[in-house]
């Protein structure tokens, strides 16, 4: 409330001049001429000119700040070091924006965002990748520290680990950027939401292209993990879906070399299309391996196009080669996307990368989901809104299923057509190597339900595997 005081001062001057005139009245007497005496004139004297009154003092409004809540603390569970470190630096970067752009710049006095009049602390762990020590991280940033919510982590492994933290506290856990199906299919349990996209996104929206424009018998060669199996699981539904069939399901260890015995299956089982699904340093070897067993030329190879800077060491014999992709920030034509990338290349002098948007999209959807809630984090509190929440992120749309907290969103088909980094010569990366195919809507892909056990009834009228 605003007061405004001011001071009037009035001044009020009264003069008032009396003057009084007698006469006598006498016998008559001797006349005599009056003796007329000039009248004395006293000099005028210059007038008074009264300094003007400075004017009065108006004091400034008082602007009461409002008063804060607590302090809310988010465990983030990232992988800052080894072969996906710069997938966590993409998501903790992508989330401190998200936070900044979901707050509208306001802070508190010791430059934390504030959420629902809550100034928001975040606490970065390093899970290196690994299940138990995501779940060891987890309990002490909640036991120790009083994490209200945890956010991440890249690995999917990691990330099935840690529904159990989640469950056992009533807390939400915010799955981005790690993409297994799993988290929200056989590890699901209601505290669990994720912004992340699904195996089933990546596969039904590459699925549908080369089935329609390239072949329909596909081979697929996958890294031995949660990820690579849940991406087989993926592609099988999403290739049957369309009317084609996988007819060799390939996988390879994460620390392979040589992954001659692996192409070689795939080539010989005479695939029209090759998928490939792996993350970290191997994706360089297996590309370069590719090309001189003639792979490229022999099928049609697929794959999701991975981080800016890999590009020219990864996919340099891939040109013209046609991907899936999660985010690149040429492609969405919206305002979060524009501040997204303004404000990344203002920061860091690069513009976003492929897990900056979903770190910005799990901040905007939490901040959402706290802001319904009047800055109350509690799980049982926040289920509610985030079920069927729909919103805008730097993808564009976002739609968080009520059944099974699968988050719906765009998906990009995109030709890649150049490999230099700065293309334009100004000595500032600007990493525009694609020509965009086909966007898919948020709500386009019909991503099954994969419930299992108790929840499996959650599922409804969605389609499910067995469908």
């Amino acid at each position: 409330m605003k007061k405004w005081l001011s001071l009037i001062s009035l001044i009020v001057v009264l003069s008032m001049l009396l003057g009084a005139c007698v006469s006598q009245v006498t016998p008559e007497p001797v006349v005599e001429e009056p003796v007329v005496e000039e009248p004395v004139v006293e000099p005028t004297a210059e007038p008074v000119m009264e300094e003007p009154t400075e004017a009065p003092a108006v004091e400034e409004p008082v602007v009461e700040e409002p008063e804060l809540g607590p302090v809310l603390k988010i465990g983030q569970l990232s992988w800052l070091s080894g072969a996906l470190a710069l997938y966590g630096q993409q998501q903790t970067r992508g989330f401190e924006l998200g936070l900044e752009y979901a707050s509208g710049g306001v802070q508190d006095d010791e430059g934390r965002w504030v959420i629902a009049g809550r100034p928001v602390e975040v606490l970065i762990r390093d899970t290196e990748g690994n299940p138990e020590k995501g779940v060891q991280l987890a309990r002490e940033l909640i036991e120790k520290e009083g994490v209200e919510i945890l956010q991440g982590p890249v690995g999917s492994g990691v990330a099935a680990a840690l529904t159990t933290v989640a469950l056992e506290n009533k807390m939400i856990l915010m799955v981005d950027p790690a993409a297994s199906a799993f988290t929200t299919g056989a590890y699901f349990n209601p505290y669990v939401f994720r912004t992340s996209r699904t195996n089933f996104d990546d596969t039904l929206v590459i699925a549908k292209y080369l089935v329609e424009n390239v072949g329909k018998n596909f081979a697929h060669i996958g890294i031995d993990s949660a990820f690579g199996q849940g991406s087989g699981v993926a592609l099988k539904y999403s290739v049957e879906k369309f009317g084609g069939q996988v007819i060799a399901d390939i996988y390879a260890p994460a620390d392979t070399t040589d992954f001659t015995p692996y192409i070689q299956q795939a080539m010989d089982s005479g695939a029209e299309c090759l998928f490939l699904t792996w993350a970290g340093t191997g994706y360089v070897t297996l590309f370069q391996q590719l090309g001189d067993l003639g792979a490229l030329d022999a099928m049609r190879v697929a794959t999701g196009y991975g981080d800016n800077a890999s590009f020219a060491a990864v996919y340099g014999s891939a040109i013209d080669q046609i991907g899936l992709n999660v985010y690149h920030y040429t492609v969405p034509d919206n305002a979060i996307n524009d501040w997204l990338t303004e404000k990344h290349m203002e920061r860091f002098n690069e513009p976003p990368d492929l897990f900056t948007a979903g770190g910005m999209a799990s901040a905007i959807a939490l901040a959402n989901a706290l802001e319904l809630t009047g800055g109350d984090a509690n799980g049982d509190a926040m289920i509610p809104v985030l079920e069927g929440m729909k919103f805008e992120g730097p993808k564009g749309t976002y739609y968080i299923r009520p059944e099974d907290h699968v988050c719906e969103q765009p998906m990009n088909i995109l030709k890649l057509v150049n490999i230099n980094p700065d293309k334009d010569g100004d000595g500032i990366p600007e990493y525009d190597f694609f020509e965009t195919v086909y966007v898919s809507a948020y709500d386009e892909l019909g991503v099954p339900c994969t419930l299992e056990g108790d929840y499996a009834s959650r599922c409804g009228d969605l389609a499910t595997i067995g469908q």
